[in-house]
């Protein structure tokens, strides 16, 4: 394949993707009255802050979710299914402290787009404070050398290396 069509590829399927994405967040009413805002790069659970990156490519999403905290800071993947139309998760609470390191959700996917929330809980000392934040920006991989920060996250793809 030629890098033109390579990169007339990409192009249509970024196109694509922000347009289902931008269909299916229309669908599910993301734009809640008081809070319209997009994600943010960093979100807050009680006094902690959090911040979470995500790979999409091939079989496995990877996602790495640090705060400030040096304990009692949790993370759980959420993982919009287009096919079935509905939130799905592995129901694992991972850590999620200033120095976690990466996670692969336990779940299955079929070739497509997918959305990503990811829930934060940070103890207080008497009660978890819950937040939480849809991803806006994942790191795509099309290879395993060729990869790259996009506005979609598509799953189910060959990262085998031509």
């Amino acid at each position: 394949m030629s890098t033109t069509t390579t990169g007339f590829a990409r192009t249509l399927v970024r196109r694509l993707a922000g347009i289902i994405v931008a269909t299916a967040a229309l669908f599910l009413g993301f734009a809640v009255a008081g809070n319209a805002a997009p994600a943010h790069a960093d979100t807050v659970a009680g006094s902690t802050v959090f911040g979470t990156t995500v790979e999409c490519g091939g079989d496995s999403l990877v996602f790495t979710t640090t705060s400030d905290a040096d304990n009692g800071s949790y993370a759980k993947i959420w993982v919009w299914d287009t096919s079935t139309q509905q939130w799905v998760t592995d129901e694992v609470w991972v850590e999620a402290d200033y120095s976690a390191s990466f996670n692969v959700a336990d779940l299955t996917f079929d070739p497509g787009y997918y959305m990503v929330y990811v829930q934060y809980a940070q103890w207080n000392g008497d009660d978890f404070d819950f937040s939480g934040e849809y991803i806006s920006t994942y790191e795509q991989y099309y290879s395993y050398s060729d990869h790259e920060a996009e506005s979609f996250c598509y799953m189910g793809n060959d990262l085998a290396d031509y």
